[in-house]
């Protein structure tokens, strides 16, 4: 577990735990996926939100120890979303708030109900949790112990390659239009992209944003894949009361999405390490470097 003192503070009962979804797809990812992480000898739990796996994907999760949750049916019929949102208004003041996050569960698509779906989850087990990474998981795998860095805030992002800003994708600036609008998003250009897909944060920072993400996604009508534009407000509008943003340099999370392979960088054992030289603890979006990185993968998920 992590050397830092806010790791070490938690108390012995309290442990972390890694919240992720996974839908269908190639089940050799989601074995990148455990295999790596387990092969770091990460200890805490795990646990999937799944949603149309095959039995023997099922198995293999259950048999490396990782918890499931079905997602709750969904209805996308715009009628029907209406109608959800319109019943959960005549709820009493004291219970709309959070009967708004659960009930958008069932009618925003899978990338944006899951983070209703962690919230839900977390405030049902609190008190046994200290600490969450809540992560991508077809597109990550492990080289360390994903909790074993040094902390600098309760709440732990990651940006994206620093030669890129939000202006130069067009996935990110359209999803933050689609959300609030191009006055917003004028604002928003010139600052850099910070990846949605791995996170890390105590848990009382962990359900303020749970919070605030889900009632942006309520009130911006979320309709898919717009979560990513979601994250880059909250963060450069300073949303939430703690936050810090690891660069490059220092980075354990290192997002390669928008990376050219060129950049990766590696130890001699064939690790790949940030721009201080340290192994990083967390890979995501590796797809487009499968070849370059196919000695690490290699290393990560062999038998111990």
């Amino acid at each position: 577990m992590p050397t830092v003192n806010r790791m070490e503070a938690s108390t012995k009962i309290m442990k972390p735990i890694i919240l992720g979804i996974a839908k269908g797809g190639d089940p050799g990812d989601l074995k990148t996926f455990v295999l790596s992480l387990r092969k770091t000898g990460y200890d805490g739990d795990v646990c999937l939100f799944v949603d149309d796996l095959a039995p023997e994907t099922l198995h293999f999760l259950h048999e490396h120890r990782v918890q499931l949750q079905a997602f709750p049916q969904r209805y996308f019929v715009q009628t029907r979303r209406f109608f959800l949102r319109f019943v959960v208004d005549l709820l009493p003041k004291k219970l709309r708030d959070r009967g708004q996050i659960s009930f958008s569960q069932y009618y925003l698509k899978l990338n944006d109900a899951r983070w209703a779906c962690y919230f839900d989850f977390l405030r049902a087990t609190r008190g046994l949790y200290s600490h969450v990474m809540f992560t991508d998981v077809k597109d990550v795998f492990f080289q360390r112990q994903p909790f074993d860095f040094e902390w600098k805030s309760p709440f732990c992002s990651f940006y994206e390659d620093p030669a890129f800003v939000i202006r130069d994708e067009p996935h990110t600036s359209g999803w933050i239009r689609e959300g609030y609008g191009p006055q917003e998003t004028e604002s928003l250009l010139a600052k850099r992209v910070i990846c949605s897909g791995v996170t890390f944060a105590e848990i009382d920072a962990a359900m303020e944003y749970l919070y605030i993400i889900c009632q942006h996604m309520i009130r911006i009508n979320a309709r898919g894949l717009v979560d990513q534009g979601v994250y880059n407000y909250i963060l450069h509008r300073q949303l939430l009361k703690s936050a810090f943003i690891y660069d490059y340099p220092e980075t354990p999370v290192l997002h390669t999405g928008l990376m050219a392979t060129e950049k990766l960088q590696f130890d001699e054992q064939g690790l790949v390490v940030n721009g201080s030289g340290r192994v990083v603890n967390v890979i995501h979006q590796y797809f487009k470097h499968r070849k370059a990185l196919a000695r690490c993968l290699e290393l990560v998920t062999a038998p111990a």
